[in-house]
């Protein structure tokens, strides 16, 4: 059972950029399986060992949000109180009836994902000035990293400490969490292992390209503040195992533990789908933590993503089996979530993983039942003018079992098609490295251009000259959201991110609000924002996006 697991391990981070890692599996009473692999730091040739710190980012949120909880039990805070209650200071656009503590828990507050503009949660908060969803509180679920800094601010109001001091003395001391760190400062850089990410920020990661070391941050924001060893964040699994309680020692209990987990938001975090891994059914985020129904099973889940670190942790409470993973790979990669789900798969059932298929060269076979196989053209009246070919074919080259390889056909080029977790397809020729290839609604759609199957009507455009000036290549120095480009397809405009912690994973509709603001996103719940400078020589010099500036670029 080992064997196989340290085998799917290995053959995931053989083809993704995951330079060292651990993952550790448990039950309640003891460790199930146990494998460290990889480079702590890869140019001094470290391998990564038990001492080794790792930043779990968003994993934080359930240790903050017990924390949360373990305040309300005192009468120091109540999760039906508004924010702006505990917070009298905080700008206009936070002071909503509907913006609760238990909202913020449950990321239902209709806040925006994040305002990395500044680096500190206080000037974050202090500073805010954005938008809220339209939607009535509690009824859209939507991630937001704002809302921990909220809740951090919250605690230390009503008492007079912050999460990160709450954390160690509640939770970390109590556990014998003694490794873990719960804000990392320049005194801890030796400790941990060195993040990394792509060399190339500005387009999307390729198999096989450079990785480089990441920027190094002090961090101690109550989105994601926590440094652990995998040894320690599974004695925090067990303790959610036990569902509050680790040995003798209760974290939270019962009734708080079920609130934690039965107080739900209407939906959740997406599931990564993976060859071999049974499907969820459900998932719907309560209180800090994901809550997912796979199997009849509860099953509780997290990631985090920080510059240069991504983690996961699993933990199933009816078969009482938790898997927790830490590696330095760059926390916009759902790599760690790939290993802890498919890790866990194999434990409770040697050999169900295909291995093979989760390597980028192998797609579903049923992709070409889908539409992703033929001849695809863009023939929209200006296609002439836009970068990138006019036509593409994509082919199947060989089949496995209920695999197949695929290839694309450009112009004068032909390469593999490799599949990326999120972004689609790539391929590494230079010509087509600026973006990803997405498919969907029988088109393929990279960068300015859709291609549609040959042979399809397509509708006419109205003209879109008049949104050339906020086209091009943006830039800002926040290290979690580097940069963007805007194009127009079809005149529509799109906001395409190559990566980015905080970056949104697909291409993401402007929704023209004003003469030069847009929301980011069709769905007209969503509260991100973006404004574009008055044009300089037909071109917007710069652009806001939710609080943080960029400049355009001098690249394309």
């Amino acid at each position: 059972m080992t064997e196989s697991a340290r085998a799917t391990v290995a053959a995931i981070v053989e083809h993704w950029a995951v330079p060292g890692g651990a993952v550790l599996a448990v039950d309640k009473h003891r460790e199930l399986f146990s494998y460290r692999f990889g480079h702590a730091d890869v140019s001094a040739g470290i391998p990564v060992a038990a001492h080794h710190l790792f930043e779990i980012g968003s994993i934080s949120k359930v240790f903050n949000a017990i924390a949360i909880l373990q305040l309300a039990r005192r009468g120091l805070i109540r999760l039906d109180d508004p924010i702006s209650a505990v917070l009298e200071w905080l700008p206009e656009p936070l002071h909503a009836d509907g913006i609760t503590i238990e909202r913020l828990l449950t990321h239902t507050a209709g806040l925006v994902a994040s305002t990395e503009a500044l680096p500190d949660e206080l000037g974050q908060v202090a500073a805010f000035t954005g938008a809220v969803s339209s939607a009535a509180p509690g009824t859209f679920f939507h991630y937001s990293n704002l809302g921990f800094l909220l809740l951090g601010q919250a605690a230390r109001q009503v008492s007079g400490q912050g999460l990160p001091e709450l954390v160690r003395e509640q939770i970390l001391a109590p556990l014998q969490m003694n490794s873990t760190i719960t804000c990392v400062t320049h005194d801890d850089y030796s400790s941990l292992a060195r993040g990394y990410q792509s060399l190339r920020d500005d387009r999307p990661w390729t198999p096989g390209e450079a990785l480089v070391q990441a920027p190094w941050l002090e961090v101690a924001g109550s989105d994601g503040n926590i440094a652990a060893t995998v040894s320690d964040l599974a004695i925090f699994a067990r303790m959610l195992l036990g569902r509050g309680t680790l040995g003798q020692t209760t974290i939270l209990h019962p009734i708080e533990f079920d609130t934690m987990i039965g107080s739900t938001a209407p939906d959740g975090e997406d599931i990564l789908p993976l060859p071999g891994v049974p499907p969820t059914e459900t998932s719907r985020y309560g209180l800090g933590v994901n809550v997912e129904r796979a199997g009849g099973h509860t099953v509780l889940s997290h990631g985090g993503g920080m510059v240069g670190y991504a983690s996961f942790l699993l933990a199933d409470l009816d078969d009482e089996l938790a898997v927790c993973v830490v590696t330095n790979a760059n926390g916009d990669s759902p790599i760690a979530e790939a290993v802890a789900r498919s890790v866990a798969a194999e434990l409770r059932s040697p050999g169900s993983v295909d291995t093979v298929g989760l390597t980028p060269q192998w797609w579903p076979e049923a992709v070409e039942q889908q539409g992703y196989v033929g001849e695809f053209v863009d023939e929209s009246p200006d296609s002439a003018g836009l970068e990138g070919p006019r036509s593409i074919r994509v082919t199947v080259e060989e089949r496995s079992r209920d695999r197949v390889r695929l290839a694309l056909e450009w112009a004068d080029e032909r390469e593999p098609l490799q599949r990326t977790w999120t972004r689609g397809a790539v391929v590494r020729a230079r010509s087509l490295a600026k973006y990803s290839l997405t498919y969907g609604d029988n088109s393929w759609r990279w960068g300015p251009r859709t291609f549609t199957r040959a042979g399809t009507p397509v509708p006419a455009d109205p003209s879109g000259a008049e949104l050339e000036s906020f086209c091009g290549h943006y830039r800002s120095y926040s290290p979690w959201y580097t940069n963007f480009r805007v194009v127009s397809r079809r005149s529509q405009l799109f906001l395409i991110a190559p990566g980015g912690v905080e970056a949104p994973t697909d291409d993401s509709e402007l929704i023209a609000l004003g003469e030069r603001t847009f929301r980011v996103g069709a769905d007209p719940r969503l509260p991100e924002r973006i404004t574009f400078g008055p044009p300089v020589n037909g071109m917007s010099a710069w652009a806001i996006r939710d609080g943080c500036q960029y400049s355009r670029s001098f690249t394309d």
